[in-house]
């Protein structure tokens, strides 16, 4: 070992890692292999590297292997029988602005995966390359073969050259793991760019062989999720509506959506168990509300073709079975979509209700904002109106109801702000105020004197007490505007 140069051992240091490394960090490997005695050996170990051809710098501070960087080619070449033949390669259009532009013949080398240099020469007056013959032997190349080229340094006429298994990297399956731990480790989204340098350990400065494979992992993994443009994060991150929304839409067959309604109509309050009718399977969603329960047959189907309705449904007599057996009240088929000319009838013959993804989306954003009473889901099955009308007219409902918790919430603030200023006001000149509120009430009319008179009556009462009139009916706060806040959150929880 004494005898190998401080960039053998950096070298060997590297083979064994197989990825790049800190300066720092292949010193303190190499002093235990190979004291340095200098005051500086790190400068020494980086110098060493700096003024060898095996190695590259990736970032600052951090060596590689040259010999790595094939991992950077991306002109791909199909080897014709002349080429083997004659040991040559011709110079493609897209080819041609990588390599020397001179009438003459230039020399250039390639450096193949294993480092070896092939000296080859580059004939621009009859558009090809020659002195390739020993390679594609070494190789094995046949005709119609695969191969990559890649620009290591125009101006020293330096390139890579690999054979397309060369630039096969760890299976998906492996790598999936890594871009998973890279995320999982740094706890947050990562730019693509940044996942690929660290998952291939090189230094990305455009698109390489491996841009594609990598993209290709993320996107078709449900671990990872796209959060914006080219920011990917973990499944894992979501909260628990955005993960059944998520789930909802991109489930890939019916089997997948079935178990995902079934975590969605738990998310919302039913209990849920799977039943086997025929060759197929259904969840049973009940609604525990004493004698005013009721319970759903629901069956879950994807279309066989990405992105096409659903144009027929062949289970109609297992779900009117399974309803009949379970003594459900209703029947329903969720999809993203139906083709409703070739399913309406039917579907109204057997009293089946054909729901669509989106509902249930906007329901789940709904529940989640402020939760569904059971009893108001059970509306949206209605037959008195289309399910997407009784979904609408539910949704109205809550835009009333949130209306006056920005009503409630408003008069408080003007409240909290006229008691700061030891101004009090009574209903009239609160109700003028509130009316003055420019875009603050969205959604709202004109808002009444009686409206503002029932809702102070309420908050002055036990058990809220947070509003008291006076004998000369002016409203005052009960506490301090900290301490009423507060308490008027965890009013508005109990009230609505």
């Amino acid at each position: 070992m004494k005898h190998k140069s401080v960039a053998d051992v950096a070298y060997e240091i590297l083979i064994k890692h197989k990825k790049p490394l800190h300066y720092r960090k292949i010193s303190e490997e190499l002093i235990e292999i190979k004291p340095l005695k200098m005051k500086e050996p790190f400068y020494a170990v980086n110098a060493s590297m700096s003024g060898d051809k095996r190695f590259v710098r990736v970032k600052r501070g951090i060596w590689g292997l040259l010999k790595w960087k094939y991992r950077d080619a991306n002109i791909k070449y199909s080897v014709t029988s002349y080429c083997l033949k004659d040991g040559t390669m011709f110079l493609t259009s897209y080819m041609r602005p990588f390599f020397p532009k001179e009438k003459k013949v230039v020399e250039i080398i390639f450096i193949d995966k294993e480092g070896n240099e092939i000296e080859a020469k580059v004939n621009n007056e009859f558009s090809y390359i020659t002195g390739i013959d020993q390679w594609y032997k070494r190789k094995k190349i046949k005709v119609n073969d695969v191969i990559y080229i890649g620009l290591i340094d125009y101006d020293k006429r330096k390139y890579f050259l690999v054979t397309e298994e060369e630039t096969q990297i760890e299976p998906k399956e492996e790598i999936k793991e890594k871009i998973y731990a890279i995320l999982k480790k740094e706890g947050k989204p990562l730019a693509y760019h940044e996942i690929c340098e660290r998952a291939l350990d090189v230094e990305l400065s455009e698109k390489n062989l491996f841009s594609d494979y990598i993209i290709d992992t993320l996107k078709e993994n449900p671990k990872f999720i796209e959060e914006k443009e080219n920011i990917w994060g973990l499944f894992d991150w979501l909260s628990e509506t955005k993960k059944l929304q998520k789930l909802l839409f991109e489930s890939k067959n019916s089997e997948k959506l079935k178990n995902t309604i079934k975590k969605i109509f738990d998310f919302l309050g039913f209990e849920t168990s799977f039943i086997i009718k025929g060759k197929t399977s259904f969840i049973l969603a009940k609604a525990l509300l004493d004698y005013k329960s009721y319970s759903i047959i629901i069956d879950g189907k994807v279309s066989e073709e990405k992105n096409k309705k659903i144009e027929k449904y062949e289970q109609w007599d297992d779900l009117k079975t399974a309803k009949k057996e379970n003594k459900a009240d209703f029947s329903v088929i969720i999809s993203n979509d139906f083709n409703y000319d070739s399913l309406n009838m039917q579907s109204e013959l057997q009293n089946v209700i054909l729901l669509e993804s989106r509902w249930i989306d906007t329901i789940i954003k709904e529940h989640d904002r402020l939760t569904f009473s059971l009893s108001n889901l059970k509306k949206i099955l209605s037959s008195d109106n289309s399910t997407e009308s009784n979904i609408f007219q539910l949704l109205e409902k809550r835009n009333t109801t949130y209306n006056r918790i920005k009503l409630v919430n408003t008069m408080m603030d003007i409240l909290k702000k006229s008691s700061r200023k030891k101004l009090y006001l009574n209903i009239e000149s609160l109700t003028k105020i509130i009316n003055q509120q420019d875009g603050e009430l969205v959604n709202f009319e004109k808002i009444q004197e009686y409206e503002v008179e029932q809702i102070v009556n309420m908050l002055s009462m036990e058990p809220f007490n947070i509003l008291q009139k006076t004998e000369m009916d002016n409203i005052i706060l009960n506490y301090s505007p900290k301490l009423a806040k507060e308490r008027l959150d965890k009013i508005i929880i109990e009230i609505f």
